[in-house]
């Protein structure tokens, strides 16, 4: 892919695993656990499963460390009591993460403050394949608008979603 298009969402092509249900258990326990910083303070990390089925780990802040006005509007959007298992359908695209993961995902940083308040937060493409496995056990579902299209190519992809989900709320995301 080239600079111009390396940050156009698409649904990126996947590794088939027949471990999937494995992958994502590992990925909400990871999204779920505090891990220590070199200081010794424990943080949530936000999981991104990439299209290969690498866990990739981003740190999120401290509580403490987000500016108030966002703090407020995170906790508008979602309180921290009673902490949630929050999936998010993405573009995940590993290069486009590298290069410049809030470009590849503009809202990742709200995402972090969801881990910061004590959310467990994952991430994925939401292929077919994977749809049930990553919605599997959330509270809440965030879909990326840039991936609706693609989901939609999915008959019933909701009620998919929906139906390994411990509640039944999903919200879309708008990049604009």
């Amino acid at each position: 892919m080239d600079d111009k298009t390396i940050f156009t969402p698409h649904m990126p092509e996947v590794d088939s695993r027949p471990d999937i249900e494995q992958i994502f258990k590992r990925a909400r326990k990871s999204a779920a656990a505090f891990q220590p910083d070199d200081e010794g303070i424990y943080h949530r990390e936000v999981i991104i499963i990439t299209p290969g089925r690498l866990l990739v780990g981003k740190v999120a802040p401290l509580a403490r460390d987000i500016p108030s006005a966002m703090r407020d509007r995170l906790i508008g959007l979602a309180p921290p009591e009673p902490p949630l298992a929050i999936a998010v359908i993405a573009y995940t695209y590993l290069e486009a993460l590298k290069r410049d993961m809030r470009l590849a995902i503009p809202f990742i940083d709200h995402l972090l403050g969801f881990a910061a308040l004590g959310h467990s937060v994952w991430i994925f493409e939401g292929h077919p394949g994977a749809l049930r496995a990553g919605c599997r056990g959330a509270d809440l579902l965030l879909v990326d608008s840039a991936m609706l299209p693609f989901l939609d190519e999915m008959p019933d992809w909701q009620l998919l979603a929906l139906e390994t989900m411990r509640s039944r709320e999903i919200k879309l995301v708008s990049r604009a």
